[in-house]
């Protein structure tokens, strides 16, 4: 079926008249609303269940995968698609929520809207809950509207997209889409080196449930997505919303530099087998790598002992990523990372782990998905790619994708001063539920 969609639409010969963009929609898509005031009073009232710590008192976020905060926003979210009517609630082994509405026919896979709830521990309201709360919107709308779709429609929230508390990130979506097993998100470990894990985590605020896990246990006919953009594009070009063209790759990386313990304050400086030097050094090449090869990179974290006031640093580990938009400079700067490490090692007499935990190539997303945003935007709208990874790059793996991106002030993403407008936010929503509906009619049409 997906051939021929694809076949089809790029199969008709351009119209003779010029058309606006409202008659390229499918026909319910023409008329479909959001209540702009209840998609922004949620946004604000679901920010209510942050960590109690200076990002919250800023106005951020602060909700981490596995907390009690997560488990108050989960619930919220349950009782919300319970109380629209969803057919069918679970959760499933790795946390992720799926609500599923029904359609006129309910032997096609749903067509999905959905993102995660869990934020960094220095988060803005945006990143991430909007999606959700925009995906909610859209389905509450329909409903007001006597709009019913064709195939299914279901609402995900997606656990630990983040990786903030535990590492990897992507978590419930990479399982989903087959890059990531049950049994390892569950054991993935936190990244402040205590020992605790997702598992642990999920268990201590019930969620862990009896749902399907896997795009072959709970296949999906698309998967879309709204997101704040995280960077200035839209604000430049002056457009409050766009669809992504596709996505920059990333590299992350866990190295360990291991030494000899030491008194800090007596032994001489010649021979000493200071971890943490050598992994200070590390830090700065990756920083140049950047520079040099026209991408980017970023240390993301730093553990160090044996603690102590006058204690020699005998092991020291760091996670650092490389970004580039091109998969050969991508993997170069991978290398040259490695090259680098193993060079600093030797002169300082370090023994040396290195592992690569994350390769997420650069790509695209579908292009049919992509036509339904791009149509559902129209003028307001312009392409652009995202520079990070989000839950759509893993579903795009199995099933149709696209994203929506929301204008975001500044481009500042990751902190409390994140912020998008009520009128941006509610266009994202907006172009979402057209996205879906153009969508839908393909599948209709097609069927």
């Amino acid at each position: 079926m997906l051939a021929a969609l694809r076949l089809r639409g790029w199969a008709k010969a351009p119209p003779a008249v010029k058309r606006c963009y409202s008659e390229l929609n499918a026909p319910k898509a023409q008329t479909f609303k959001i209540n702009s005031d209840r998609l922004w009073h949620d946004i604000h009232h679901t920010a209510q269940w942050s960590a109690p710590n200076a990002t919250t008192e800023a106005g951020g976020l602060s909700r981490l995968s596995g907390t009690v905060y997560d488990k108050m926003a989960r619930d919220w979210f349950r009782d919300q698609v319970t109380a629209l009517g969803a057919k069918d609630y679970h959760v499933n082994g790795v946390g992720a929520q799926f609500a599923t509405f029904a359609g006129e026919k309910d032997g096609i896979p749903p067509i999905a809207m959905g993102s995660h709830l869990d934020s960094v521990a220095t988060g803005g309201r945006f990143d991430g809950p909007l999606g959700v709360i925009g995906a909610l919107e859209v389905v509450r709308s329909m409903k007001e509207q006597g709009i019913k779709t064709h195939a299914p429609i279901a609402l995900i929230n997606w656990t630990n997209e983040e990786g903030a508390r535990f590492f990897p990130p992507l978590g419930s979506s990479s399982v989903y889409a087959g890059q990531n097993s049950v049994a390892a998100l569950h054991a993935s470990q936190a990244n402040d080196g205590s020992g605790e894990t997702l598992g642990a985590a999920l268990h201590s605020i019930g969620y862990v449930g009896e749902g399907p896990n896997t795009f072959e246990t709970f296949p999906l006919s698309a998967h879309f997505e709204i997101h704040v953009e995280q960077q200035k594009s839209l604000e430049r070009a002056g457009k409050p919303v766009g669809w992504v063209d596709g996505w920059h790759g990333i590299s992350m990386f866990e190295l360990t530099f291991h030494g000899e313990d030491g008194h800090a304050n007596t032994y001489d400086m010649e021979g000493r087998r200071d971890t943490l030097v050598g992994a200070s050094k590390v830090i700065t090449e990756v920083e140049r790598l950047a520079y040099s090869a026209k991408g980017r990179s970023t240390t993301t974290n730093i553990q160090s002992g044996p603690v102590g006031a006058c204690n020699i640093q005998s092991w020291t580990k760091i996670v650092f990523c490389v970004m580039h938009p091109e998969l050969a400079a991508l993997e170069h700067m991978g290398r040259t990372a490695e090259e680098k490490a193993r060079g600093i090692a030797s002169e300082h007499g370090l023994g040396m782990e290195i592992s690569r935990l994350l390769h997420l190539e650069p790509g695209t997303f579908w292009p049919e998905a992509v036509d339904c945003v791009k149509r559902a935007c129209g003028d307001r709208g312009m392409g652009a790619p995202t520079l990070t990874a989000h839950d759509s790059t893993m579903t795009t793996l199995v099933c149709p994708t696209a994203s929506v991106f929301a204008r975001a002030k500044d481009g500042i993403s990751h902190c409390a001063k994140e912020w998008s407008t009520q009128e941006d936010c509610a266009e994202s929503a907006l172009v979402l539920g057209k996205a879906v509906l153009n969508f839908d009619q393909l599948l209709k049409d097609g069927a």
